[in-house]
């Protein structure tokens, strides 16, 4: 017991003050960044979460949300997709619309009017959406807007 005691005062003392705060902040990083590997090994797709940046599928997806992405290329007409486009430096996340007879997938967000004007190739979808949880996604938006990473 005497050696955990050891332990916990000299964590202590190498956590207080603003050196703790920037220990604890690169901790936080390494444990989130660990968490999306594993999830991401487990899932079969190396964008096991995305966050809902806009409004283009709402009512089914709400800015701000988080989604769960499993890695599965069997896709049909109907399927909620994250992929990656030309327009964009993120994921998007929309609706398959069609699948043209050479594989490529026309997509659509909900809310929107119209087919997105480009057609992807099954190599940059990262996979399925099975999961919604409301709200989470806003951490990573608000972390992407304050550091310009987005």
């Amino acid at each position: 017991m005497n050696h955990l005691a050891g332990l916990k005062k000299k964590w202590d003392k190498l956590t207080e003050g603003w050196k703790g705060t920037i220990i604890y902040i690169v901790l936080g990083f390494l444990i989130a960044y660990g968490f999306n590997a594993a999830l991401g090994f487990a899932l079969n797709t190396d964008t096991p979460v995305v966050a809902v940046f806009s409004e283009s599928m709402v009512p089914t997806y709400n800015k701000g949300d988080m989604i769960i992405v499993v890695g599965d290329k069997n896709l049909s007409i109907g399927d909620v997709v994250v992929f990656d486009s030309p327009a964009r430096s993120y994921p998007i996340i929309h609706r398959v619309y069609n699948i043209t007879e050479d594989g490529k997938i026309l997509t659509k967000g909900d809310n929107n009017r119209s087919v997105d004007p480009w057609k992807t190739d099954l190599s940059l979808v990262h996979g399925k959406s099975v999961l919604r949880i409301p709200l989470l996604g806003w951490v990573k938006i608000i972390f992407t807007k304050t550091t310009g990473l987005a």
